[in-house]
């Protein structure tokens, strides 16, 4: 039999040709039912049975009407409502669900933080809750820290603005949606990974947005309108409006000149944290770590051993170390990345280190540094630090402290004067709190001790026709002397007061008279012993003793 294919029959009829049609509309329609299917099955909360729950209850908890108790038993075809097995999955469509407004709580702040409101800025304390459309600014030094409903943490860095454009939470579920609409400057995200359908976090600026759900990456907005994202764990979507890439852990890109998103390119590696010091003691901190060929530039934070998006300090350098001058005693961690050529940053090297510079020492007022002293004693004096302080003080003949001359620990008086031999010292200070908590060692400083140089002995005037000469015994070669002379024996009435470096005195006669003589010796470091016992002289008139009227004058000659 032939096919008519006349409009008529064809009608009536669809034959070969019209089964061709309707097979082609079945596969459609079944690919449809297939993709609708999905679609529900995207759309649909699932939530997991545990003991005493009951369909009412489920329904007051999570839906907006809770009569909708109704239409979820008969979704999952549920029996009785008031025996539900524990460990059973329910299918909750979406929409369905509560929903209402989220708000983002300020965790931490640091310098100067402002909401815009109304044209004006207010500034912005730990424990604000900002609610969708709020805009926040950062100044220069500063930071913000931000939780959202589902988890997710939010590190805002200075100089940096941002709106909550918007924050979306479905009831109890634990599903938000969240959108940051970043206008300039960076952040850092920490997205709870999500696998419910209608959690979403998205960063949009003018040039890229990112959307995850569930990541750890950053995002930059210069000045000058460049963007860059940064992944650091999970996989991130990338839009700059013209491509859409996914990006993957440990992989960045920019959007360049014209707005293109150019292809992600993998992000330096962690520099080498393991040689630093666990702990440290003095301030201001300064931390270093080794070059790495080809970077020039880097960037080092300091954050919260608990939290990492509480930032406590940021700093991007040329050279491989930081110095900053002042923190809290604590623990923290220390984060240190490579800043590519092109401005991309790469993955974090992490160390954790303890602060304890407090108390801090106090300050050393004597011996000074390198001095050198004469004696037996040492008078060891240092500076008041507030708060009550007690001391320990340490001094060694070696520059590691071992072994140990002299440890006093509790030291209450702000200095000691300690017997000690002659020799090559080392010496320090720590403070100790009422508490009992000691601080670390303040600088070590070295001096020496030498015995004092004995005063010289003076030998008998030899008296000549015009002078009266004066010896005494030098005992070394670099020693200087301070010579008096004086007509009283109290040295009240000196008509000389001279150092030289000869170890003898000439007196003009002159008219004669008594004289008193003293003699002190100085070395060329600096020590000082006491004068000679003072040796009356009477010096015996010449003929011409006008002359003695200028004796002050020729003595000083």
């Amino acid at each position: 039999m032939t096919d008519c294919h006349c409009s008529a029959c064809s009608s009536v009829y669809p034959g070969l040709w019209g089964l061709k049609v309707l097979r082609g509309f079945l596969r459609v329609l079944s690919c449809g039912i297939v993709l609708l299917s999905a679609s529900v099955q995207a759309h649909e909360w699932v939530y997991v049975v545990r003991s005493g729950d009951t369909l009412y209850e489920l329904a007051a908890n999570y839906l907006q009407r809770q009569e909708d108790w109704v239409r979820l038993q008969a979704h999952n075809a549920v029996e009785d409502p008031l025996r539900l097995k524990p460990g059973t999955p329910l299918s909750v469509p979406v929409a369905l669900l509560k929903r209402g407004a989220a708000v983002a709580e300020v965790v931490h702040v640091r310098g100067r933080v402002e909401v815009v409101s109304g044209g004006d800025r207010l500034p912005v304390a730990s424990g604000a809750r900002l609610p969708a459309g709020t805009t926040l600014v950062t100044g220069a030094d500063s930071n913000a820290s931000l939780r959202f409903v589902d988890g997710s943490r939010l590190l805002v860095t200075s100089s940096s603005e941002l709106t909550l454009a918007q924050m979306r939470q479905y009831g109890r579920t634990g599903m938000a949606e969240t959108t940051i609409r970043l206008h300039q400057g960076e952040l850092e995200s920490r997205v709870v990974p999500q696998k419910r359908p209608l959690s979403n976090y998205r960063v949009e600026s003018p040039v890229l947005n990112l959307g995850v759900r569930g990541t750890d990456f950053r995002m930059t907005l210069t000045e000058a309108g460049l963007g860059m994202g940064e992944v650091l764990s999970g996989r991130v979507l990338a839009d700059s409006g013209r491509v859409r890439r996914m990006m993957a852990a440990g992989f960045g890109a920019a959007v360049e000149a014209g707005g293109q998103l150019g292809v992600p390119v993998a992000l330096a590696p962690p520099p080498d944290l393991s040689g630093l010091p666990l702990r440290f003691e003095y301030l201001p901190l300064r931390i270093e770590w080794p070059a790495v060929e080809g970077v020039s530039q880097w960037r080092a934070q300091v954050v919260s051993v608990a939290d990492d998006t509480v930032m406590l300090l940021d700093g991007t350098v040329e050279e491989t170390a930081v110095r900053w001058g002042d923190l809290p005693d604590g623990r923290y961690r220390l984060r240190v990345r490579a800043i590519s050529p092109g401005g991309l940053e790469g993955m974090d090297a992490e160390h954790l280190f303890e602060l304890a510079a407090r108390p801090e020492a106090p300050f050393i007022l004597t011996p000074r540094a390198d001095e050198t002293l004469g004696g037996e004693h040492v008078a060891f004096r240092w500076t008041v630090p507030l708060g009550g302080m007690q001391y320990r003080l340490q001094v060694s003949t070696q520059a590691d402290f071992d072994p140990m001359v002299l440890d006093v620990v509790g030291a209450e008086d702000i200095g000691q004067r300690v017997p000690l031999p002659p020799g090559d010292y080392f010496w320090r200070l720590a403070s100790i709190t009422p508490e009992g908590r000691q601080g670390p060692f303040g600088v070590v400083q070295s001096f020496r001790l030498r015995p004092l140089p004995a005063a010289p002995a003076l030998g008998a005037p030899v008296t000549g026709s015009e002078v009266v000469t004066l010896r005494w015994h030098a005992s070394e070669s670099d020693l200087d002397y301070r010579v008096q002379v004086a007509r009283d024996e109290s040295f009240q009435e000196r008509v000389l007061d001279r150092d030289q470096t000869s170890a003898e005195l000439e007196l003009p006669r002159g008219e004669g008279g008594v004289f008193y003589i003293r003699v002190q010796v100085r070395t060329r470091d600096g020590l000082t012993g006491p004068f000679s016992q003072p040796q009356r002289i009477e010096v015996p008139a010449t003929r011409h003793w006008w002359p003695l009227m200028l004796l002050p004058l020729l003595l000083l000659l």
